[in-house]
């Protein structure tokens, strides 16, 4: 009699460890979906590539700016904006947004030097990323102006980038920050509160699973 006793004894324990084991694996399954959800949320866009090049020394004054991201750039008051060695700003028109890319037109350069382009975008996660990049204008290059240009086109979007010295601006403005990364916040937030209920619904069922056969018994 006793070894059969043994035996039904074992198969409700041999059941709860079975059921416990797979709770656990639904509680790593649902960890690592809230992680991969997360991370990208929380990922800000990333420049990968610029025409101008950063760094290049030009032979051809370049008449408009091309900026590639990683990710797709919320089109909501982009700035690029274009330093000469003179101080002045020589960006012309509002700058585009195509998914992942924003071009900006430039007026004509006046004189070879170190010209900067400063930029200022809201990131596929809603957080605003600005950067600068520096290109040289060689001596002789082809399709330099005679004059200083460009000075009434940055009145568009002189209230979101201030100018600076000759060693390049600094972007300064307003691109909906606030606004912007609020909704970010909100989405990571919600993944992340939805994965705590889910695990503590998960240990609650594991503790009356566990605290059952004890009453039983």
């Amino acid at each position: 009699m006793t070894i059969p006793v043994a035996t039904r004894a074992g198969r409700p324990f041999d059941g709860t460890r079975r059921l416990l084991t797979r709770l656990a694996v639904l509680v790593l399954l649902m960890l690592a979906t809230g992680i991969g959800l997360a991370g990208p949320a929380a990922a800000h866009n990333v420049l990968i590539s610029s025409d101008p090049a950063d760094g290049s020394t030009l032979q051809t004054a370049p008449t408009t700016v091309r900026l590639t991201f990683d990710q797709p750039v919320q089109n909501f008051e982009p700035v690029v904006t274009v330093l000469g060695p003179d101080g002045q700003r020589y960006e012309s028109g509002t700058p585009q947004v195509d998914s992942n890319v924003v071009t900006n037109t430039i007026g004509a350069l006046p004189s070879a030097g170190a010209y900067s382009i400063a930029y200022r975008i809201v990131s596929a996660d809603g957080h605003p990323v600005e950067g600068q990049i520096r290109f040289e204008l060689a001596p002789g290059a082809a399709g330099i102006g005679s004059g200083a240009a460009g000075n009434g086109s940055g009145a568009a979007v002189s209230g979101s980038v201030s100018g600076g010295s000759g060693s390049g601006g600094s972007v300064s403005g307003t691109a909906g920050a606030a606004g912007a990364s609020g909704s970010s916040s909100g989405l990571t937030g919600w993944v992340w509160a939805a994965i705590a209920v889910a695990a503590i619904l998960v240990i609650a069922a594991i503790f009356v699973i566990v605290r059952r056969p004890r009453q039983s018994g």
